[in-house]
């Protein structure tokens, strides 16, 4: 079987909609495994007593996130060699991947407006805990004010379905789009040559 599908297999062959099944489960299995990661990180700060640190549990959980989705780009690749076609360009890898970063931010997005109606006071609580942290560390006032506006602001508008999509997509797009070049190097199968 898998003879019959390398026979008939060619990069030229690849439509945009055979990218949808893999960037669709990748994206979905990565945005569900980002979000709870991003959520429980949350609760986690708010629970918490204010330390004055800067990796604060929500902050830290930007950087733990952000690493773990840049991965969908390589599996969906990955994904779409087992499945659908072996021989796959470095063009198209790079497209694959920035589709598998879109649907995980959009599905992302959809699950945070979904846990505001779980929880609709999650952000301010968010909100509290982060102010309360900067308020513990030891900074001069002229220093804490602006950076707990600040904190405070971007809290607030990463949980805003609208701009996780402005801000998710091409962000999220781009570095998914360099790791599934990256994937196509590891994963796909070299053109064949004619051998005399």
């Amino acid at each position: 079987m898998e003879e019959e599908l390398d026979q008939n297999a060619s990069p030229d062959s690849i439509s945009f909609g055979d990218f949808m099944p893999s960037a669709s489960l990748v994206g979905l299995i990565f945005s569900v495994v980002t979000f709870a990661i991003s959520l429980a990180m949350g609760y986690y700060q708010i629970s918490s007593e204010p330390s004055g640190s800067l990796l604060s549990p929500a902050i830290l959980s930007g950087t733990v996130v952000c690493l773990i989705s840049i991965l969908a780009g390589v599996l969906a690749v990955w994904h779409f060699t087992k499945e659908v076609n072996p021989y796959i360009k470095l063009g198209q890898g790079a497209a694959l991947g920035f589709l598998t970063g879109a649907v995980m931010v959009v599905f992302t997005a959809v699950f945070g407006e979904f846990w505001n109606f779980i929880d609709p006071e999650y952000t301010e609580k968010l909100v509290e805990a982060t102010i309360a942290n900067v308020e513990a560390m030891d900074l001069p006032d002229a220093q804490k004010q602006p950076m707990i506006d600040s904190m405070a602001d971007s809290v607030r508008q990463q949980e805003t379905f609208l701009s996780q999509v402005l801000w998710g997509i091409p962000v999220t797009g781009v570095l998914n789009l360099l790791t599934g070049m990256i994937g196509v190097k590891i994963f796909a199968k070299k053109d064949r040559q004619e051998t005399f």
